[in-house]
């Protein structure tokens, strides 16, 4: 070196030059990383200030803690929960165990190391036990994100929600009321009716008794009725449902029909989203490990991975019931392959390997004066073949009849779907005569993607004179002498005809061995040109009981106002039938109050027969607690005023609450003194004073993520996580519990000790832990702490304590100076 350092005029410039390489060659790699200096951020006459900010050094940088956050696995949310998160490496890594990989789907056996692990063993570095995988903490949308290779994972269908993650809800208690009530004058006097609609219920545990009672008093006197008394619960194990009481059986193969007894059926619902309706399995061949992606109508609606050889997928998400997929494979050299399948389906189409099946035992319930109700045993059943092929069939055995159907579905990809079915029965009707007869029934299926044209069924069917029914054999839609079924034909055609609008057409006609028949047309065009809606429709309908039909056409407009009075709009409409009446009215209607929980209505109506002129207002307001409504209409020798409530009674292991009208499925929103806290997406839902609230329907066996607006807490109360996620089963009330914390927002001064700068501050409330960080003034805001406590604080080399009494526990606000030893 020394040689090479004299070369040159003096050696100088050379010299220089080789010092700087040499410099450059023997820097530290770790001088590499940005380095903001915490001096920059205040100096007071050349005075560093003690700052600590070395945990915010590095992206998502915290304290170690305890933390809510939403797991989501290869971008799938699997869970919601607070996990403990130590810090590794300058950055915040989540203490794991073996058993949170296995609930969130890892397979028991992806590597050696990994089942040798104990269940509760805690992991330590993720990367090193599955290599490729990381887990990484999105502290601002308090989101871990993990990602594990799918050769680790088991092979699950999309939209899998474990069986495990399914919730029976709380025990509870609850009516569903609907009640409407009018009173008036005419003609003949005054007039005063009533009606109550009242759905109860009883949850304990999977079991749920169900009953349905009607009242009704009007100038017969009053009267109560109860229709039906059920109860009913899952068999996961069997993805099935049992019932026992009054029930309707299953229209998949035979019309459907009331009875009294037990019923143990496939429920469809608990199967993951991506196995519901029909779709074909896609088989194909990769050449390595290459990328599959599938689309409908343009859209990606499946994409992954696949390793080299034959591969199937099974667990699409069709976007409609028919229309062309196209499928590419794109290799690892960049290579893609494409090929197009068809498929369609008609609704008693399943997938390949799948089923249905319910079985019914019991009595006949018959909905007219009908005094046959026999015991009866039916069994229906569906299967998906391969080449999406569907078979199904089913029969129905009672002491005077007999009837056995076996049909066959089959998707012919670009000309549709098609399924044929026969059905046979044995009747001894009410008149002691014996029938046999067979009746024939086809239905076909298809879209028309580049048309916009979708046939949602073309059905028909034919049978014999000597045909009957389960309904028809026991004395149902007899109205005259042997009035049996003898064809029926139905058509549904949906158009969307480009930016001019959308056509619908509906075509039914039912046809009697007596002569009778039955029809039914409904035609139906809607546009809309600069924000005004038109509408134009034409109906028909003839029953034989009616004798002639009539014709209706009817012209509606719809125009928004809301430049001169917000969220209302113009409505008017005309009507005539065929002898030339006509009927109009105009009006305005529209929504109001802030969450849109009010709507209103009013109108002025002209009937041409006897030139009536009629008039009507209404109001329909949405609470937490209920629905009302408030009506007045009028017309020449008439007036009446209506009123109408709907709403629910929840009475849970936490008091009573109030609701919205219930579904069949339920959620109980518990954030503990958090009042008046609104519901997000849900209209007019808010906490109650205690901070329940029903949420009237969720989606059982799915996860349904429910948030609160935390916008609207008081100042006393925080919510610490405003989203859960529930899993409900059918008919269950789950609960949505969120964490809250109760107490004081207050501005701490710290004195005693010099505390840096970006110093953490932690205080406890009962169970719950509330942290910030100390400004440059040694000042630090927390809120939801007690009246009195000891303040926690911590920085890179040291620590204190600060004990302090809040003075004015009356305001919610305060400012507090504490000593820190």
């Amino acid at each position: 070196m020394s040689h090479l350092i004299s070369v040159g005029q003096n050696g100088y410039p050379l010299r220089v030059l080789s010092a700087v390489i040499f410099c450059v060659l023997n820097i530290p790699a770790a001088k590499a990383a940005d380095y903001f200096s915490p001096d920059l951020i205040e100096m007071r006459g050349n005075i560093a200030r003690d700052i600590d900010i070395s945990r915010f050094s590095q992206a998502g940088g915290q304290s170690p803690g305890s933390w809510q956050v939403t797991v989501a696995l290869n971008n799938q949310q699997v869970d919601e929960r607070e996990i403990r998160f130590e810090r590794v490496d300058e950055a915040l890594s989540p203490v794991l165990t073996k058993a949170d990989l296995l609930h969130w789907g890892v397979e028991a056996n992806a590597l050696p190391e990994f089942m040798a692990m104990r269940d509760d063993e805690q992991i330590n570095e993720l990367s090193t036990l599955l290599p490729g995988s990381y887990a990484r903490l999105d502290f601002e949308a308090q989101r871990l994100e993990i990602s594990i290779p799918q050769q680790y994972m088991q092979r699950n269908p999309q939209g899998t929600v474990p069986a495990s993650e399914w919730d029976d809800g709380l025990n509870a208690l609850f009516l569903n009321y609907s009640y409407s009530g009018a009173t008036g004058s005419n003609e003949n006097g005054s007039t005063n009716s009533q009606y109550a609609n009242l759905r109860s219920g009883i949850n304990l545990g999977p079991w749920r008794l169900r009953n349905y009672s009607t009242w009704n008093d009007g100038d017969r006197g009053s009267h109560w009725n109860s229709i039906s008394t059920s109860l009913q619960r899952d068999i996961k194990a069997l993805r099935s449902q049992f019932a026992v009481g009054d029930s309707y059986t299953s229209s998949e193969v035979f019309d459907s029909f009331g009875f009294r007894g037990v019923q143990l059926y496939s429920d469809d619902g608990m199967l993951p989203e991506s196995q519901r309706g029909f779709a074909p399995v896609i088989r194909g061949i990769a050449q390595s490990n290459a990328q599959v992606t599938i689309r409908q109508n343009g859209n990606i609606i499946w994409q992954s991975y696949v390793p080299p050889g034959p591969f199937a997928i099974d667990d699409l998400y069709p976007t409609s019931s028919s229309g062309d997929l196209q499928v590419s494979i794109r290799e690892a050299d960049g290579t893609v392959r494409q090929f197009t399948q068809a498929f369609s389906a008609v609704p008693i189409m399943r997938r390949e390997g799948q089923y249905s099946y319910a079985l019914t035992a019991g009595k006949y319930r018959a909905s007219s004066d009908s005094d046959k109700e026999p015991n009866f045993l039916q069994l229906t059943g569906s299967y998906g073949l391969p080449w999406t092929t569907t078979l199904y069939g089913g029969a129905i055995a009672s002491e005077e009849y007999f009837s056995g159907a076996l049909g066959i579905g089959k998707s012919f990809g670009d000309w549709g779907s098609l399924s044929f079915d026969a059905t046979w029965a044995h009747s001894q009707l009410p008149d002691g005569s014996k029938d046999d007869g067979v009746s024939l029934r086809a239905q076909y299926s298809k879209d028309i993607a580049w048309s916009g044209t979708h046939f949602t069924l073309m059905g028909y069917r034919y049978s014999t004179e000597g045909f009957h029914d389960f309904q028809e054999a026991n004395g149902e839609q007899n109205w005259q002498h042997r009035q049996n079924k003898r064809s029926k034909a139905q058509i549904d055609i949906n158009q969307q005809v480009g930016d001019w609008g959308n056509i619908n057409l509906s075509l039914y006609q039912q046809e009697y061995w007596g002569g009778d028949k039955e029809q039914t047309v409904n035609f139906g065009y809607n546009t809309s040109i600069d924000a005004i809606n038109y509408g134009l429709n034409y109906s028909y309908s003839r029953q034989p009981w009616y004798g002639n039909g009539d014709h209706v056409v009817s012209f509606t407009v719809q125009v928004p106002l809301s430049r001169f009075l917000p969220n209302s709009w113009l409505n008017m409409s005309a009507s005539s039938n065929k002898k030339g009446d006509v009927a109009s009215s105009a009006g305005l209607s529209g929504v109001a109050l802030a969450d849109n929980n009010l709507s209103w209505n009013v109108q002025q109506g002209y009937d041409s027969r006897g030139g009536k002129v009629s008039g009507s207002a209404s109001a329909d307001y949405k609470a937490s607690f209920g629905e009302y409504q408030l009506g007045y209409n009028y017309s020449r020798h008439q007036h009446q005023t209506t009123v109408g409530a709907m709403g629910g009674v929840v009475v849970h292991p936490y008091g009573v609450s109030l609701s919205q009208p219930p579904g069949e499925t339920m959620a109980l929103v518990k954030a503990d003194d958090a009042s008046k806290v609104k519901v997000s997406n849900n209209t007019g839902i808010y906490t109650d004073s205690k901070g329940f609230a029903v949420i009237p329907s969720v989606t059982p066996y799915r996860r349904n993520s429910l948030t609160l607006d935390s916008s609207s807490l008081n100042s006393r109360t925080d919510i610490l996580n405003d989203t859960t996620t529930v899993v409900p089963t059918k008919g269950a009330l789950a609960l949505a519990e969120y964490p809250t914390v109760t107490g004081y927002k207050a501005m701490f001064h710290l004195q005693g000790a010099t505390i840096p700068f970006g110093a953490t501050v932690s205080v406890k409330n009962g169970s719950v832990t509330t942290e910030s960080i100390v400004d440059d003034r040694q000042r630090v805001w927390l809120s939801g702490v007690p009246e009195k406590g000891t303040l926690s604080v911590r920085w890179e080399n040291g620590s204190c304590q600060a004990a302090y009494q809040i003075n004015n526990p009356s305001d919610g606000q305060a400012t507090v100076t504490a000593q820190c030893r």
